[in-house]
């Protein structure tokens, strides 16, 4: 039974092999970073052009040409030797970012309901009146939660000296092309 599992297995896995002849993507190299961003076919792709210097586009890759150097959208297509910025978002940052709002927010209103409902007679505990402390806490949670929405979120890369986009092409080639036609 053993031997039957591993040599499905070993099938399976040639087989697969073989569906996955083709892998095309772009890859974004920054120094000093030893992992790559890398963007496939089906990918979102943010950029810059040179003849739209204060617009981003972003767009989903249909297709990527390396013989040509162009990447095929699904209004049109552009040179890779046209685009001179990229932009990678982090969403952590902007999850992170309404955390801390929500946080101060929260916490600012129940610092107010809680000094509506203390009693003015002395009964209530005096812990609960809202303060500068109070302000001081949630309006820095808000402000450090929109800091990250708005400009943590999102990195841009101007392409040249410091950042290189490569297209790369690993396809696997086939038998054919391996030991040539059969004969």
């Amino acid at each position: 039974m053993k031997s039957f599992v591993r040599i499905l297995s070993i099938v399976f896995f040639v087989l697969l092999a073989q569906l996955v002849t083709a892998q095309k993507f772009i890859q974004l190299e920054l120094p000093g970073d030893p992992i790559a961003s890398k963007y496939f076919a089906g990918s979102s792709f943010a950029y810059k052009l040179i003849d739209y210097p204060d617009e981003y586009f972003n767009k989903v890759i249909k297709q990527i040409d390396i013989e040509n150097e162009i990447l095929v959208f699904e209004d049109g297509y552009i040179e890779v030797a046209d685009i001179t910025h990229i932009r990678r978002f982090r969403p952590w940052a902007k999850a992170l970012g309404y955390s801390l709002n929500t946080f101060g927010a929260v916490w600012i209103t129940y610092g107010i309901l809680g000094d509506v409902f203390t009693d003015d007679d002395g009964l209530g505990n005096e812990g609960t009146r809202f303060g500068w402390d109070t302000a001081i806490i949630g309006g820095t949670a808000i402000l450090t939660g929109w800091i990250m929405r708005k400009w943590l979120y999102k990195k841009d890369y101007k392409l040249g000296k410091h950042a290189r986009l490569r297209m790369l092409d690993i396809t696997m080639p086939t038998s054919e092309e391996i030991y040539g036609p059969k004969g």
